[in-house]
């Protein structure tokens, strides 16, 4: 069943909204088919609010429509992780040399902020929370840019990233979150220090081996 929360504008906007964190957290599962009879059912809605927000989440890639056929989630495969990590690299590269010598003092203790509630997490062993927190972190770092186009396509490197997580990470224990929370921490010291030359090298290590630690996790399993 899906989780719903109809506290939305629209129907469309709270079909699109339910139907998207359902993807987007694997409770409906890549390649599955999206019956909107179903769907509807669930939601409570009628099938026309139900067909757009579908409409809407193939524009975002999250869906396939195959004309005169049903729709399904979009495919996830392993290889996905690389290209998310080899996106996400070049993406903070080009964001950080935008921000380094614009960062406000209110900017830097909201990621401080961030980066405490990821701390306290991982000290609670709890490692869905300290993933979610990190995704919004890391979209920040985006939203400081104010750069449309370098955000939406941040954006839609997390969305996959987030599924890529749920699908094959849900169930273990990442052994890079230490290291992980160090660099974070490094992240917001070099953008105090407005380090631009600091801030890209250390896009390419984190990125790197985090996609190396998650490779690693991908053979154990």
């Amino acid at each position: 069943m899906l989780q719903t929360n109809p506290t939305f504008q629209t129907k469309e906007e709270y079909a699109y909204q339910t139907l998207r964190q359902a993807i987007l957290r694997c409770e409906l599962e890549p390649d599955e088919k999206l019956v909107i009879d179903r769907l509807s059912k669930e939601m409570g809605l009628s099938q026309i609010p139900v067909r757009a927000a579908i409409q809407r989440l193939q524009a975002e890639g999250l869906v396939n429509i195959r004309p005169h056929s049903s729709a399904t989630v979009a495919p996830l495969s392993p290889e996905r992780v690389v290209e998310v990590f080899a996106l996400l690299e070049n993406l903070e590269r080009a964001a950080f040399q935008v921000i380094a010598a614009k960062v406000s003092v209110d900017d830097l203790a909201y990621l401080d902020k961030l980066v405490d509630q990821m701390e306290t997490a991982l000290a609670d062993d709890n490692y869905q929370d300290w993933r979610t927190t990190n995704i919004v972190f890391h979209r920040k770092i985006a939203e400081l840019t104010a750069m449309s186009l370098l955000i939406d396509f941040t954006n839609r490197v997390l969305d996959e990233w987030e599924r890529v997580s749920h699908f094959y990470f849900e169930h273990m224990t990442d052994i890079r979150l230490p290291q992980a929370q160090g660099e974070h921490r490094q992240i917001v010291a070099l953008l105090r220090s407005n380090d631009a030359q600091g801030l890209e090298a250390l896009a390419i290590t984190h990125n790197r081996a985090a996609n190396q630690a998650y490779q690693s996790l991908l053979d154990k399993d």
